[in-house]
């Protein structure tokens, strides 16, 4: 599996880059089918609200994406809220295939 991780308007810290690997690395342990996952991540600045952080992952199944995004104060707490999200969907497609065999 391989996880392709860019910044847009945002500095892709080595600190930063490990944390993702490390913790969206954890969703291989879910699907053995997952190709390939990219990873972006974007910092939106608001007037009213100050910094936005955002992060957008693609899993790439054979025959089929799954997507999730995730908005927070930091770059930290986007990742991890976005984690749960990706790992319902992978459960889910998983069970949905169980089912149809």
């Amino acid at each position: 599996m391989h996880i392709t991780i860019s910044g847009k308007d945002f500095a892709l810290t080595p600190a930063i880059k490990e944390y993702v690997i490390e913790k969206i690395g954890k969703l291989a342990k879910f699907s053995r089918a997952i190709e390939r996952i990219g990873v972006e991540l974007d910092v939106d600045h608001n007037q009213h609200r100050g910094q936005i952080y955002r992060v957008e992952v693609w899993i790439y199944l054979p025959g089929k994406t799954l997507r999730a995004g995730q908005k927070a104060s930091n770059m930290h707490e986007a990742i991890d809220t976005v984690y749960p999200k990706l790992e319902r969907q992978i459960v889910r497609d998983k069970e949905r295939k169980r089912k149809s065999h």
